[in-house]
């Protein structure tokens, strides 16, 4: 028996431990949202999840082998600053990488407040709706309002440094 957590729950999955991650969250957790799109051969990216802060090819990697892991699936990262970002950027396209690709930038984002446009780039997931420029762009967004959410709150101006708002007469 394999344990670990997923998306902040602990599982215990009873499956052979050479089984690919991949299906054990899909079949036997239920969480459909990460993809197959290779056959196994870790090409794709789709089943691109994130274990202990780095990005993870499910299919290639056994639950055996994840003992303990801490593993965030697309189904963890609601409300996430980078989806809120494809949302905006309208970087959905078909839907199929998206998870992957979700997975994949998150993981980017938590080793590099400001990942290069090369960086992103490098991710295993392949966009082919071509939305590769609005992926960026969102992933850049994200970076901008984890920054943002990570600074200190601001000190509201002294009364006597608020500028008087003077309105033009008409």
């Amino acid at each position: 028996m394999a344990r670990m957590r997923v998306n902040g729950q602990a599982l215990e999955f009873a499956l052979d431990p050479a089984t690919p991650l991949l299906w054990a969250l899909r079949d036997a957790a239920n969480l459909t949202g990460t993809k197959q799109g290779c056959g196994g051969t870790g090409e794709c990216g789709a089943c691109t999840v994130i274990v202990d802060g780095g990005a993870v090819l499910s299919c290639k990697v056994a639950i055996g082998s994840l003992e303990g892991a801490d593993v965030t699936t697309i189904e963890g990262l609601a409300g996430h600053p980078l989806t809120l970002a494809l949302v905006a950027e309208d970087a959905i396209g078909c839907g199929f990488c998206l998870p992957g690709f979700t997975c994949g930038a998150a993981a980017l984002l938590q080793q590099s407040a400001r990942p290069a446009a090369e960086q992103v780039d490098a991710l295993p997931t392949r966009c082919a709706c071509g939305l590769q420029p609005r992926l960026r762009r969102a992933v850049e967004r994200a970076a901008g309002a984890m920054a943002a959410n990570a600074q200190p709150p601001q000190q509201p101006p002294a009364r006597s440094q608020i500028p008087e708002i003077v309105t033009p007469p008409r």
